[in-house]
């Protein structure tokens, strides 16, 4: 089955075209690269608008930028059909609480259990996507995040299943880094590169880079040690200039190549054309991968439906309430003449009733206001059992996590989610994934995001969305 594959890089787009299926092939590929700076989304639909019409012939395949989704890989006990589209369904559901999300299967045993890669967007980015593509007069199939292609490639290589390895890919300004022991995820992370490809302080980041992997991995007290370091998306000649730094960790680096299965263009190589070849591998129709794109019109779907069960009530309850106002006129107009109700209105009326009557109101007013006092005292004490806790003692602990180099300021806290926002900010170059990790490892946070890097005013400042970790309803029943 045919395939058409758009893959937005912060430098350019990537497309391609072939045969999708385990070991795809390409048949048709083209870069294009952005042209002058500001807004990202007008820099790639100017883009767009360079492709060909043979590009427009069929529906494509996005693959987002790092920078502008999220993705996982989670952990299941081993299920399959429905009762495995439950369980991940809540799972993805929990990590990706303010994003559409979607997942795919990348590991599944009856013994070590199920890895799904799940992956998550905003709402409007989805729709800048979206409109972008249409006014470039492409029509939208799926929506995807480079994740669920990375690791779709690795598990083609025998490294993957008989290593312990880190994996880098690169794009432009940004690496990520995939570690994976013996068929298993275990962990990845993105890093903000500042320096310029090939020179001496460019091999440094990549080698901080690792190291930092390698103090997470050293803390999990795993006994089989990390081996290899392969690396796509960067020319030999720069990523030399940090081969003696990864030698002196004990570590051999290559460069990934892909399964020879995979067919190239005269001339390509699949090494340079991982992001569009991974969205291209797919084992069958019965498999599982992500879709942003139909997840989002589901959603959108299922708000329509609601809205127009909900037009079906408006006419009949208008039409009800305007033969209701003849019967209640008449009804009014039959009190007023009763000569029974005028004689116990007059009794109503009686000075001495009416002083009864209004002390009687006062004390029922004050008993329903007591009422909803005690609700709310309950309520407040109920949901704060549970909520994430955001103290002057866990300020303290975010701020000592970067030592005394990194300073920390709160932007924004939602207390219904524990989604905390933080800048931090230091003089110095933050080493981003050691950081991360650090802040993983406090115990403070149930998930670690960060959505972009700074240098102004000779201040490092990268900006942090955290989930923080709250208590469980079992810990709550028991105090």
């Amino acid at each position: 089955m045919s395939r058409t594959v758009i893959v937005f890089l912060e430098d350019c787009i990537l497309a391609a075209a072939g045969r999708e299926g385990k070991y795809p092939g390409l048949t048709r590929v083209e870069r294009i690269r952005l042209q002058g700076q500001g807004d990202s989304f007008e820099r790639w639909q100017q883009a767009l608008g360079g492709l060909s019409a043979e590009w427009k012939a069929e529906p494509v395949h996005l693959v987002f930028p790092v920078n502008l989704c999220s993705a996982r890989v989670l952990k299941l006990p081993y299920g399959r059909g429905r009762q495995l589209a439950d369980m991940a369904s809540r799972e993805v559901a929990d990590s990706f609480r303010n994003e559409i999300a979607d997942y795919s299967v990348v590991f599944s045993d009856q013994n070590d259990g199920v890895e799904i890669c799940a992956g998550g967007a905003g709402e409007e980015q989805l729709a800048r996507f979206e409109e972008i593509c249409v006014a470039a007069g492409l029509t939208v199939s799926g929506m995807t995040v480079p994740m669920e292609g990375y690791i779709r490639v690795l598990r083609q290589l025998d490294s993957y299943w008989n290593d312990t390895a880190i994996y880098l890919f690169f794009d432009e300004g940004s690496m990520t880094s995939v570690l994976c022991q013996n068929g298993h995820y275990l962990y990845s992370g993105r890093s903000r590169l500042f320096s310029e490809p090939g020179t001496l302080d460019f091999g440094t980041e990549i080698v901080r880079s690792i190291s930092g992997i390698l103090q997470f991995y050293t803390s999990e007290k795993r006994d089989i040690p990390i081996t290899d370091v392969y690396y796509a998306g960067c020319p030999d000649g720069d990523f030399e200039v940090s081969l003696e730094g990864i030698e002196a960790l004990n570590l051999r680096a290559k460069p990934l190549e892909p399964d020879r299965r995979i067919d190239m263009p005269a001339g390509e190589r699949a090494a340079d054309w991982i992001h569009c070849i991974g969205a291209m591998i797919n084992g069958g129709r019965g498999e599982k991968q992500i879709n942003l794109y139909r997840e989002n019109k589901k959603n959108a779907g299922k708000a329509e439906k609601a809205m127009g069960i909900w037009g079906h009530f408006v006419l009949p309850a208008v039409v009800l309430a305007i033969c209701l106002v003849p019967v209640i006129v008449v009804a009014v107009w039959n009190l007023r003449v009763s000569g029974e109700i005028k004689k116990k209105q007059e009794w109503i009326a009686a000075p001495e009733v009416q002083e009864q009557y209004g002390q009687a109101l006062a004390l029922e007013r004050r008993l329903a206001e007591i009422a909803v006092g005690i609700r709310e005292v309950r309520l407040t004490t109920e949901n704060l059992s549970v909520y994430p806790e955001l103290t002057t003692d866990v300020l303290h602990r975010i701020e000592n996590v970067g030592g005394n180099g990194i300073s920390c300021k709160v932007t924004g806290y939602d207390a219904s989610t524990g989604v905390l926002t933080f800048r931090a900010s230091s003089r110095e170059v933050i080493d981003v994934p050691v950081y991360i990790l650090k802040l993983q490892s406090s115990g403070l946070f149930h998930t670690v995001d960060y959505t972009g890097y700074d240098f102004e005013n000779d201040w490092y400042t990268l900006d942090l969305s955290c989930t923080m970790e709250g208590k469980n309803v079992q810990e709550v029943d028991e105090e």
